[in-house]
C-alpha cells in the first residue's frame, strides 16, 4: 500500500479548509440574508461625478446591503432615491439636502423620513424630495443644491446635518485626521472669510472611476463574502490605528473638552481647537451660502442636525467611555452650537434629537442598526419625521396652515 506523500497531505488540508470555508460561508449568508445568493453583488447605483465625487445613477435599480440589512433600492429618472418629480403643481415642494440618513441607508424607501413626512403632512400637500446622497460632506451638498436641487423650485429647503462627520470631512486638514481616502471637494476660507473650494482630490478620482481594471473587481469580489466582512471587523476590533483619535472622530461636537492624552498624534489641546474651530467656521459659511441661495430664489431655509447612535443610546456612551475613561462627553454640545449659530443666521433649527432620546428613556429598542451599521432604523425615521412635521407647523414654514 502506498503511502501519501506530503504534497498529498498539503492538498487534503487545502481541500478541507476550502471547504469548510464554502461551508461557513453558506451559513453566515443563510443567518444574514436567508439566502445562499452572492451578498453585495447586485449592480451598484453609484456613478462617478466630476465635481461631487459621486452621485446616483438615473433610473438605476440596486440594494443596499451590509450586515444589518438588505434593502432594495430603486434611483429615479433625477438621480435621486424616490418617486420620479414630475412639473411642479400646486403642492408645496420641500427639498431635504443630506447624506446617507436621509437618503436611507437600510430602510425601505417606504420607511423613512421623506416618506413618513410626507404622510405626515398629506400627500395632497407637499412634494418632499429626497436630494440625501450617502457619504456626502456639506461642500458636496451645496454644490448638489447649486448644480441640480434649485432647478426643482423648492419652496422649502432643509438641510439635515449629519454631526459626526460633516465637519470632520468638509476641511482637507480634518479629513486626513478622520479617514484615510481623500476624495472628496473640498472647502477653507480665505482672509477676507470667503469660501474657497479645492475640486482637486475630485478630479484623479473620478478619471480612476471611468477606467475601471479588471483586477479591481476581482478584489472586490472577495470583499463581498460575508466572511471576509465579518473577518475585517474582528481585525479592526484589535487593530490601532492613527485614525482612532477620540478627538477627530468623536470631535468638538460631542466633547466637553479635548484630551491630549488620547491623541494618536501628538496634537495638543491648541492643535485640536485651531482645527475644530476652523472647521466650524468652514461648516458655518457653507450652510449661509445655502442659505442666500435658496432665499434668492424665493424659498425658505430650515435645518436639523440629524442624531447620531451615540447621543441616543446610554449603553453606547457608555461604551465608549469603557475604551476611553478620561474622556469627556458632551454629547448635545453640537446641538446647542446649532441653536446658536441658527439665532445668528436666523435660520429655524428643528429638533431630530429630543424625540429619540425620549424613545430610549421610555425603553424603546432597535432605534439603530448594531452589527456592521449604525444608521437609524425605520422607527427611528418614523419619530423624527413625526416631530419635523410638528416643528415645521410650528415655525410655519408649511404653507396653508
Amino acid at each position: 500500500m502506498k503511502k501519501s506523500t506530503p504534497l498529498l497531505n498539503v492538498g487534503l488540508v487545502l481541500v478541507t479548509i476550502l471547504v469548510m470555508v464554502v461551508v461557513i460561508e453558506g451559513f453566515l449568508r443563510l443567518y444574514f440574508f436567508g439566502s445562499l445568493a452572492q451578498p453585495f453583488s447586485s449592480p451598484s447605483f453609484t456613478i462617478p461625478h466630476p465635481t461631487r465625487t459621486i452621485a446616483y445613477g438615473p433610473s438605476m435599480t440596486g440594494s443596499h446591503q451590509e450586515l444589518d440589512f438588505n434593502v432594495p433600492v430603486h434611483i429615479n429618472a433625477q438621480g435621486l432615491r424616490g418617486p420620479d418629480i414630475g412639473k411642479k403643481d400646486h403642492r408645496q415642494r420641500i427639498l431635504l439636502v443630506a447624506d446617507s440618513t436621509t437618503f436611507g441607508s437600510g430602510v425601505p424607501v417606504d420607511q423613512i423620513i421623506p416618506a413618513y413626512l410626507t404622510e405626515e403632512l398629506g400627500p395632497d400637500r407637499v412634494e418632499i424630495i429626497n436630494g440625501g446622497f450617502a457619504t456626502y460632506n456639506t461642500v458636496q451638498e451645496l454644490l448638489f443644491l447649486e448644480e441640480e436641487g434649485l432647478s426643482y423650485e423648492p419652496d422649502l429647503v432643509i438641510l439635515a446635518f449629519s454631526p459626526n462627520t460633516d465637519i470632520q470631512t468638509n476641511t482637507l486638514v480634518l479629513q486626513q485626521l478622520h479617514q484615510k481616502k481623500t476624495v472628496r471637494a473640498y472647502a477653507s476660507l480665505d482672509e477676507r472669510g470667503q469660501l474657497q473650494f479645492d475640486l482637486s482630490h475630485v478630479t484623479p478620482f473620478y478619471a480612476k472611476e471611468k477606467d475601471w481594471l479588471p483586477e479591481e473587481r476581482l478584489k472586490a469580489y472577495y470583499k463581498r463574502q460575508v466572511l471576509y466582512r465579518l473577518g475585517k471587523m474582528v481585525v479592526k476590533s484589535f487593530k490601532t490605528s492613527k485614525f482612532q483619535d477620540p478627538n477627530i472622530f468623536i470631535g468638538w461636537p460631542f466633547l466637553a473638552e479635548f484630551a491630549p492624552e488620547y491623541s494618536t498624534r501628538g496634537m495638543s489641546t491648541e492643535d485640536y481647537t485651531r482645527l475644530w474651530d476652523d472647521g466650524w467656521a468652514v461648516t458655518k459659511a457653507l450652510i449661509v451660502r445655502m442659505r442666500e441661495q435658496v432665499i434668492a430664489q424665493g424659498g425658505a431655509f430650515a435645518m436639523t442636525v440629524m442624531a447620531p447612535k451615540l447621543q441616543v443610546e446610554t449603553d453606547y456612551q457608555a461604551k465608549v467611555q469603557e475604551v476611553y475613561p478620561q474622556l469627556k462627553l458632551d454629547v448635545t454640545r453640537i446641538n446647542r452650537s446649532f441653536q446658536e449659530f441658527g439665532e445668528e443666521a436666523g435660520i429655524p433649527v428643528l429638533d431630530s434629537l429630543t424625540v429619540l432620546v425620549e424613545a430610549e428613556r421610555q425603553g424603546e429598542t432597535g432605534l439603530y442598526f448594531s452589527i456592521e451599521d449604525e444608521h437609524m432604523t425605520a422607527k427611528s425615521h418614523q419619530l423624527v419625521a413625526a416631530s419635523l412635521a410638528q416643528q415645521l407647523r410650528a415655525h410655519g414654514l408649511v404653507k396653508g396652515e
